[in-house]
């Protein structure tokens, strides 16, 4: 079984301009990539997945704009596979309000990404949005990982933030996407300490191979792989993309005396059942 924690469903203009022109000019390093994700395409890109969490991105900050009910309608189709969650930006003075009509609408968990949306994790707008959560027993996926738009707030890029946000609301699950990259020792340490703190390994395990082999080796040697979730990233990386990207990055430690991370945990990450740690299930 596989469970994909990490999917985007938006058009290109319900990305904004500026994450679209990053991409088309090609400063993302992440190649040509086709942004414009319908229902359709997405449906057919989860095929290889017995269940996806899927969002769009709401951001003041980078006008990224897609509606709560498109990703409500989307899951509402296709209720035994798709987990839809809500993207809250926790600079809209509604935001608690949006918290409680995404529940109404059926939306399961929060998206939010400091550095698209221009907040400190441990600010008093972000703890209004995460102390909800806990109660809501909404999980959260954070961007906790660097970006290439110019105007996005590095300082607040960084996985360890979520220290302090974990001890605060012990409660609250939280994945740390992109396992923090290029901070990857900061989110290993970070899941390793709070057990309501998970890490996906979407996009970069992909597109950053060598940042991805050293993220594993480091969860491996600190006993963390358990709290690896698979994700895909779609459509910036597909599932099978992922999964042998996974499957391959023992390449970097052949010839060498470095370490290996055995096949028994790669295929566990994999095919790890992320909804019943998240209390999806």
């Amino acid at each position: 079984m596989i469970v994909d924690v990490h999917s985007h469903l938006s058009t290109r203009q319900q990305w904004g301009r500026f994450f679209v022109e990053m991409f088309d000019k090609g400063a993302s390093g992440h190649g040509s990539v086709d942004l414009e994700v319908t229902p359709e395409r997405h449906w057919q890109a989860m095929e290889p997945a017995a269940h996806a969490i899927v969002f769009g991105i709401n951001s003041h900050a980078l006008a990224m704009r897609t509606p709560d009910e498109c990703i409500a309608e989307y899951a509402a189709a296709h209720p035994g596979k798709i987990i839809g969650f809500m993207s809250v930006d926790p600079n809209n003075p509604d935001a608690l309000r949006q918290m409680q009509r995404g529940v109404d609408l059926g939306l399961r968990g929060i998206k939010m990404s400091p550095v698209y949306q221009h907040y400190d994790p441990n600010g008093e707008l972000a703890q209004r949005v995460h102390g909800a959560a806990q109660e809501m027993r909404l999980p959260i996926l954070t961007h906790a990982a660097f970006h290439c738009i110019a105007n996005t707030p590095m300082e607040w890029a960084n996985p360890l933030h979520y220290d302090r946000v974990a001890r605060d609301f012990p409660n609250l699950k939280i994945i740390l996407a992109h396992v923090g990259l290029p901070w990857f020792t900061d989110a290993m340490v970070v899941i390793r300490k709070h057990p309501n703190v998970f890490a996906d390994i979407s996009g970069g395990i992909a597109l950053r191979p060598w940042w991805g082999y050293q993220a594993l080796a480091c969860c491996y040697e600190n006993s963390v792989c358990h709290k690896l979730l698979f994700g895909s990233d779609f459509p910036i990386c597909t599932i099978e993309q992922t999964a042998a990207a996974l499957r391959s990055v023992n390449r970097f430690a052949a010839g060498t005396g470095i370490p290996t991370i055995p096949s028994e945990v790669i295929e566990g990450i994999i095919h790890r059942d992320s909804l019943a740690l998240l209390g999806l299930a």
